[in-house]
């Protein structure tokens, strides 16, 4: 059968033969030079700090262009990754005869390996592991824990690159934009720390007679899995952790107000008074510059960690 040729194929087809004339080139056809100086609207950029592939378009890169053949490798060794990290090999495993049971956030303070982290996240648990996006998975035990103030600190076998860095007296603003930095529960696993922007109350204090502790307000998309997470002011600094989110149901019925995406988090206060008498060291820093979202991010998430209960 004769194969027809019709529409634009007709006029390619036909341009070489009428001089190439520019007038009759394929409709979207443009010269060559006019081709050169036009850049590809949308760019494939993966992004090795964050473990991201991002369709941008070319100035907004902040890693390096890649082709899709290598796009589709990197997705598919980073979903082994994630998938070893959800279900754990037997390397990794605590014990062949646990599971994963539940999943917290945590933050390493020191050099040492020691991470922060809520009390309730390692409560009842038989075995307890860390992991993050440079280490992996790694063992870790309680070495400090207080229930009243719901705080505990973990000793992990593994060096933190980068750990946190307090504000050493918050100010007591009514109300700033802050960041918080931690693995929560997005309908599966999160095995990758992000930054949930929020607006912190660090005035709003109020005080948990039982524990001795303090907390403020934290307002944002604070879920499952975010507790243990620092809470840091624009320039990095730590000015306290998420605790837990407020219960709607419960305080409409106590106080008839109804409250949404609304999060207690634990003062440094509480947290320097918590490591000080137990001789866990803790760094602070005076304020620096600004930061950007995404720089938050790169720096918070090298000492981040999703800390597993095991049961």
């Amino acid at each position: 059968m004769r194969r027809r040729i019709t529409g634009a194929a007709l006029l390619t087809a036909l341009a070489p033969a009428l001089g190439g004339c520019a007038g009759l080139a394929a409709p979207g056809a443009l010269p060559n030079a006019a081709r050169a100086e036009t850049p590809p609207p949308v760019v494939i950029c993966h992004e090795p700090a964050r473990d991201l592939i991002l369709r941008v378009a070319p100035a907004e890169c902040r890693g390096r262009i890649i082709d899709e053949a290598e796009a589709a490798a990197l997705a598919s060794a980073r979903a082994q990754r994630q998938r070893a990290q959800i279900v754990g090999d037997r390397r990794s495993r605590p014990d062949d005869r646990v599971e994963i049971r539940s999943a917290g956030s945590g933050f390493f303070i020191n050099g040492q390996g020691q991470v922060l982290t809520g009390f309730h996240v390692v409560a009842h648990c038989a075995a307890l592991t860390v992991s993050t996006v440079e280490g992996g998975r790694k063992p870790a035990s309680v070495v400090a824990s207080d229930q009243g103030m719901d705080l505990a600190v973990l000793q992990a076998k593994a060096k933190p690159k980068r750990f946190a860095r307090f504000d050493p007296a918050p100010g007591r603003s009514r109300g700033i934009d802050a960041s918080v930095v931690g693995y929560p529960a997005l309908g599966a696993a999160t095995v990758v720390p992000s930054r949930t922007a929020v607006e912190a109350w660090p005035a709003q204090v109020t005080s948990d007679f039982a524990g001795g502790g303090t907390e403020f307000s934290v307002e944002g998309r604070i879920r499952a899995g975010h507790s243990g997470s620092p809470v840091l002011d624009g320039t990095g600094r730590v000015i306290g952790m998420i605790r837990s989110k407020v219960d709607e149901v419960t305080t409409f019925r106590e106080t008839g107000r109804f409250v949404d995406d609304v999060a207690q988090a634990v003062t440094n206060e509480t947290i320097f008074r918590f490591l000080a008498p137990r001789n866990i060291s803790y760094a602070t820093r005076a304020r620096g510059p600004e930061l950007s979202g995404d720089d938050l991010l790169e720096r918070a998430g090298a000492y981040s960690a999703r800390v597993e209960c095991w049961n």
